[in-house]
């Protein structure tokens, strides 16, 4: 379904920060597309989804890979309501204009993972290129600055 964005508007966003779990540690790269940079995996929520559900599916379109445990650590509470993972960063990220699409904004809940190396397959529609990178490969990167600070932070811990 198209998506009709309004100048300014909030879109709610989730991606997924992959590392791999033998050494030595890389993240999960794409080369997107539209901005022409290397981001993480993630996208837009659907309508009917949480931020968890989108990450998962997100993750699967653009990489081959499931992050579907993630939805083990949704804890219900009650028929009214549940307990969803807290991500590790939240961004509130400024769009320029692209094609028909004015500049807004996305709220960006990114969740931090580490898994098991495993080949990854691009979603030919959405990126140029996909590829795991040791941190000093991936600074290397043409990237957003707050792209370059997140995966800096992330090898610091």
């Amino acid at each position: 379904m198209a998506r009709i964005t309004i100048p300014g508007e909030k879109q709610c966003t989730a991606s997924i920060l992959a590392v791999t779990q033998e050494s030595p540690k890389r993240i999960l790269l794409v080369h997107h597309k539209k901005y022409d940079l290397w981001i993480q995996p993630g996208g837009h929520m659907e309508k009917f989804e949480n931020p968890v559900e989108a990450v998962v599916r997100e993750t699967k379109e653009e990489t081959g890979i499931d992050v579907g445990f993630l939805l083990g650590k949704i804890k219900k509470i009650d028929e009214l309501a549940s307990f969803l993972p807290i991500p590790d960063f939240f961004l509130e990220e400024k769009i320029a204009p692209h094609g028909q699409d004015p500049a807004h904004v996305h709220l960006d809940l990114l969740y931090q993972v580490e898994i098991p190396y495993q080949e990854v397959k691009r979603a030919e529609k959405e990126s140029h290129d996909i590829g795991w990178f040791t941190p000093v490969e991936a600074l290397r990167l043409p990237m957003y600055k707050n792209t370059r600070v997140i995966i800096q932070r992330i090898f610091q811990k």
